[in-house]
C-alpha cells in the first residue's frame, strides 16, 4: 500500500505490523520520516478508519512547548499524542470547533499561537485527524480510507477498497509538515535573537 510512495524516499525500510499494515522509514530531501498505516476500529457506531500517520523526526528547539491538536475526539483515539499532554489550551480562532488542544506545559500556548495560521490551514482539510509538534519532531495523521460497511456490519471485519496510498496525498502531508517546521523554527530563532 506504500510501494508507490516509497519512491519518494532514500534509504527506505518497510516493516509490517501484526495486522499486516506497513510502516515505511526513509529520507526525503535530507529529512527523516516514518510513514505508517494503521486501522482504527475502536470507535463505537463508526466504520473502521484507515489512518496515514506521517512523522518527521527532527529535534526542535521548543523546550517544553510541545502540543497536539485532535479533531473530532471520541475518547477512543489510542494513537493520539494528546493523551501525553495534560495542559489544556483554549481552541484558537480558525481551528475546527470540534477539536481539543493540549500542551506539554503552559509555554505550549505560545508555540500554538506562533503556528496558529499554519495549523488552522492544515486542519481546514476534513481528512486531517491530528497535528502534533514535539521537541523530537512533527506528526500529522489523516484519513485515507473507511471500511466497507457490509463487511463490518456482518462480519466485524475491516476491509478497505481504495488500495495504495496516492503519492500526491503523501506529498501534501510532507508539504504541510515542512510549513509547520518552518513556522516553529522561525519562532525559535526569534526567541534566540531576543534573548541575545
Amino acid at each position: 500500500m506504500l510501494d508507490a510512495c516509497a519512491e519518494l524516499f532514500e534509504n527506505v525500510q518497510v516493516t509490517h505490523s501484526g495486522d499486516g499494515f506497513p510502516t515505511l522509514t526513509g529520507e526525503h530531501c535530507g529529512r527523516a520520516f516514518q510513514v505508517r498505516l494503521f486501522n482504527d476500529g475502536m470507535t463505537i457506531r463508526r466504520l473502521p478508519q484507515l489512518w496515514l500517520q506521517v512523522t518527521e523526526l527532527r529535534p526542535l528547539d521548543i523546550g517544553a512547548g510541545g502540543f497536539a491538536v485532535l479533531v473530532r475526539p471520541s475518547g477512543y483515539e489510542f494513537f493520539s499524542l494528546t493523551a501525553d499532554f495534560h495542559d489544556f489550551i483554549a481552541v484558537p480562532e480558525g481551528f475546527p470547533r470540534e477539536c481539543i488542544v493540549r500542551g506539554e506545559s503552559p509555554s505550549s500556548e505560545q508555540t500554538v499561537q506562533t503556528v496558529r495560521a499554519t495549523v488552522g490551514g492544515i486542519l481546514a482539510e476534513p481528512a486531517i485527524k491530528e497535528v502534533a509538534v514535539t521537541r523530537n519532531g512533527l506528526r500529522l495523521i489523516r484519513q485515507v480510507d473507511e471500511g466497507r460497511r457490509g463487511d463490518y456490519l456482518l462480519l466485524r471485519q475491516a476491509a478497505f477498497d481504495r488500495g495504495p496510498v496516492a503519492v500526491a496525498t503523501l506529498i501534501g502531508v510532507i508539504a504541510n509538515l515542512r510549513a509547520l517546521a518552518d513556522g516553529v523554527e522561525s519562532c525559535a530563532a526569534e526567541g534566540t535573537s531576543a534573548d541575545g
